[in-house]
């Protein structure tokens, strides 16, 4: 995975420090009847990979398939860490969470050859921790921070070429 800054720079995968249901009690007490949801923390307060505001471009590079479709995902800042609220996010077969509620971020996804698979935002992001998921039932996520205060130091990524 590579996203676009003042150059392509390499993002690392990283998995939940913890999961946990959210609504497990609702969910337990009703025999399933209430859906539970995911909540995933991943590590630190801002992801290793910091570019400056904008559109964000993304290539998926020399993977043959995905299990799913390539979203990008708002985190949530935590103490010390970044939450995931799988109860914002579509589930599998199921409808988009209201709109202004969800932490999906509209992209377009474009597949311009076998191996590589190029995933732009639709519009520019403000600053706020983002992860690169592939596919909304993986906790396994791609975490990068939109910061201006980056190190990148050219235009914002996704910019005006």
């Amino acid at each position: 995975m590579l996203i676009e800054g003042s150059d392509w720079a390499p993002i690392d995968a990283a998995m939940p420090s913890k999961s946990r249901a959210k609504g497990g009690l609702a969910q337990s007490l009703s025999y399933g009847a209430v859906r539970g949801t995911m909540v995933a923390d991943y590590n630190g307060e801002h992801a290793a990979v910091q570019i400056k505001p904008g559109r964000v471009l993304i290539c998926i590079c020399r993977l043959i398939s995905l299990p799913g479709d390539p979203i990008i995902v708002k985190l949530h800042p935590q103490k010390g860490m970044r939450e995931l609220d799988g109860g914002k996010l579509p589930i599998l077969g199921g409808k988009m969470a209201e709109a202004g509620k969800s932490d999906l971020i509209p992209v377009d996804v474009s597949h311009p050859d076998s191996t590589v698979w190029l995933v732009r935002s639709q519009d520019a992001l403000p600053e706020g921790e983002y992860a690169l998921m592939l596919g909304a039932q993986n906790m396994a996520v791609f975490p990068f921070t939109i910061s201006a205060a980056s190190n990148d130091s050219s235009k914002p990524a996704g910019g005006s070429h």
